[in-house]
């Protein structure tokens, strides 16, 4: 536990012992105390799946339209452990092969497919060749361009080498 999280639990701590105190010294009516403990817990737990996000955690949200690969961490399914397998990658989102933030986190469920595929990916980057991801969404979806709904849930990334950067002249 980092020193922000631990942090953050006592100050719920003396959240929760404040509305203590104001439960049980006031006169409030009884819905009003009860809607302050429901409000206070599901704070806690709002606030608890957020700070997943800033403490690091991969995110299963959509990866960006394109990206570089920093680094490729692959967990194959074990059964006899009770392993799903799932595929981690750390990228960084492009616009314009040009960086748009520091890199994230992302957990992608585990196909046979995008790990032969990352796989290749990974040794190219031990040879020093940086990788540039696309994601392609599977067709037959439905919706606008913007809400585009894929109708088996599965994306298609197409991976290739980074245009080779030259430093400008002098």
């Amino acid at each position: 536990m980092t020193n922000s999280s631990l942090m953050l639990s006592f100050l719920y701590v003396a959240v929760v012992l404040l509305l203590l105190v104001l439960s049980l010294a006031t006169a409030w009516r009884r819905w009003v105390k009860i809607t302050m403990i429901i409000v206070v817990t599901a704070t806690y737990f709002i606030a608890n799946h957020t700070f997943e996000d800033m403490l690091g955690w991969p995110t299963p949200r959509e990866l960006p339209e394109k990206f570089a690969i920093v680094s490729v961490v692959i967990e194959e399914p074990n059964k006899e452990r009770g392993i799903d397998g799932a595929i981690y990658l750390w990228i960084t989102p492009l616009d314009s092969n040009r960086p748009l933030t520091t890199p994230r986190a992302y957990r992608l469920p585990y196909l046979k497919d995008t790990h032969s595929q990352l796989a290749d990916v990974q040794r190219k980057s031990r040879q020093g060749i940086r990788q540039i991801g696309v994601v392609e969404r599977a067709g037959g979806g439905s919706g606008s361009a913007f809400f585009k709904v894929n109708t088996d849930n599965r994306i298609r990334l197409r991976v290739s080498d980074a245009p080779i950067t030259r430093m400008p002249e002098k």
